[in-house]
């Protein structure tokens, strides 16, 4: 008798533990949409679409550089910490990047990329696949592709280093009501 409250005990344990990760990673994302920074991103264009890897749109960004605002030496591939700000129109630039996150500001862990000839360095942010209904993906692909680098922009909340895409745009329209205008 005493055996199995002990099993059952840790069957509802481990069912509980099983029902809070999943639960724990959608708050995660959610909160970050809810209470993170907006910042908007310029788009630039696009390699053609990998027809095996699903239905999404595949992001470039123009602002991917930013000076090492550390003495510690970066290396490719390594993860860092990206200070952002927002330049006079209001869209995201790299105000310097480190080993460590920042004490103070928002940030974005990516991956060091290279060196350039200016001094700055190269990161891969980690929000790059915008994923919508399957019905919406083809022409939205295109569309994207037309008007990347004249006026598409997306918007990502950033919390805590983490990034979450909020929104996909062409020109002043999100990417669903530029498609349903046409």
């Amino acid at each position: 008798m005493k055996n199995s409250k002990v099993v059952r005990g840790i069957f509802i344990m481990l069912a509980l533990l099983q029902l809070s990760v999943p639960l724990y990673m959608a708050w995660r994302w959610e909160d970050i949409l809810q209470t993170g920074t907006a910042y908007q991103w310029r788009t630039a264009p696009v390699d053609p679409n990998d027809a095996l890897r699903g239905r999404y749109i595949d992001l470039r960004f123009k602002e991917t550089k930013g000076p090492v605002k550390s003495s510690d030496e970066i290396h490719q591939g390594q993860t860092v910490y990206a200070l952002l700000g927002k330049d006079g129109d209001g869209f995201a630039y790299i105000t310097g990047i480190g080993p460590q996150p920042p004490a103070a500001g928002d940030y974005v862990e990516a991956r060091a990329g290279y060196k350039t000839g200016g001094g700055l360095w190269s990161i891969t942010l980690p929000f790059k696949r915008f994923y919508l209904r399957e019905d919406l993906a083809p022409e939205a692909e295109k569309a994207y592709q037309r008007s990347a680098d004249k006026g598409g922009k997306v918007t990502v909340k950033i919390k805590n280093g983490m990034g979450v895409i909020e929104q996909l745009y062409i020109g002043e329209q999100s990417i669903e009501d530029y498609l349903r205008g046409r």
